[in-house]
């Protein structure tokens, strides 16, 4: 079998093929990215590139390419392309299987405001909120202000008067400050096709915007939380949810419909969810699963990657 991974050049395209490299569950594998200089040519045996997500041709590109390559298999990693492929899901129904959640998920999450107002329906504790906008401004500072879509924390600035409130532009979001800073968590979500949930929970800290280091921590209250959320969605796949635990208790402020950046982390600690997430798509059989013992922590680190100038001159010739 061939399995297509997209945006193989970010952290997270690449980190799957590092998990399928070491699985060696498919033959052959196919990675594409809207740029051409990284090292993915190293883990990968089909390395392309690809138009952006956002462009007028990118679906029908897509779908030429999975027939061309016999493509068994595709998982889209970066959230423009988690979106356009699932408005377009029917494009692919009769030519491969599409790892990706369901829309409502991804609709409802990509858009940070909309994901705290369907959450807040159910009576979910999350943090007041809003859209930046003159009629639209907070009650009291500070407030974190990001990007109503994006990934990662691009974008994302902590306000603390009015003033500054002012000076930022359309298309962002308001969140409630969340106190403390070191009471930052990360939760992995795996809810199976049988409606059996997975979870694992990390305490993190960021380093330039990702997960730097954790540690698994079992917590009743934040445990208790995350089901009233996987309840509410009430959808089956992969995805990530960030909170904090407050003074008001834990509050999230960000789900992921997508794999996270912590991927390779959980692999590596017997929290398979990505190799799931997989195998239920291709409709096989969950394997057995060990809970990750409290405690244990993780560190994210450096590897340097060499493509000599005769490897480069090759390709190049090929």
């Amino acid at each position: 079998m061939r399995i297509l991974i997209s945006g193989v050049a970010g952290d997270i395209g690449f980190g799957l093929g590092r998990i399928l490299q070491r699985w060696n569950f498919f033959d052959k594998l196919h990675g594409i990215d809207i740029s051409q200089d990284h090292p993915a040519s190293l883990i990968f045996d089909n390395v392309d590139v690809a138009p952006r997500a956002d462009t007028d041709n990118y679906i029908e590109w897509l779908v030429e390419y999975i027939n061309l390559h016999k493509i068994d298999v595709f998982v889209p990693t970066s959230e423009a392309e988690i979106l356009t492929v699932s408005k377009n899901f029917a494009a692919f129904a009769s030519i491969c299987k599409v790892v990706i959640n369901d829309s409502h998920l991804i609709e409802n999450s990509l858009d940070k405001n909309k994901t705290l107002k369907y959450l807040n329906k159910f009576g979910i504790n999350v943090p007041n909120h809003g859209i930046v906008d003159i009629s639209d401004r907070p009650d009291e500072y500070p407030v974190i202000v990001k990007p109503r879509t994006g990934q990662g924390s691009k974008g994302l600035r902590k306000i603390s008067t009015d003033t500054e409130f002012l000076e930022i532009t359309e298309g962002y979001v308001w969140q409630e400050y969340l106190a403390p800073d070191d009471e930052e968590y990360t939760c992995a979500v795996y809810v199976s096709k049988a409606l059996k949930s997975r979870t694992l929970l990390l305490k993190r800290v960021l380093v330039g915007g990702y997960t730097g280091r954790a540690i698994v921590v079992k917590n009743l209250e934040i445990e208790e939380y995350v089901k009233q959320i996987i309840a509410a969605w009430n959808v089956t796949g992969l995805y990530n949810i960030q909170l904090r635990l407050t003074d008001d208790g834990p509050k999230l402020f960000e789900i992921n419909p997508r794999v996270s950046s912590t991927v390779v982390f959980r692999d590596k600690l017997g929290f398979e969810d990505f190799k799931w997430w997989v195998l239920e798509t291709l409709g096989m059989e969950l394997p057995h699963y060990k809970e990750v013992c409290a405690g244990t922590k993780m560190y994210r680190g450096n590897t340097e990657y060499i493509i000599s100038a005769r490897d480069v001159s090759e390709e190049s010739l090929a």
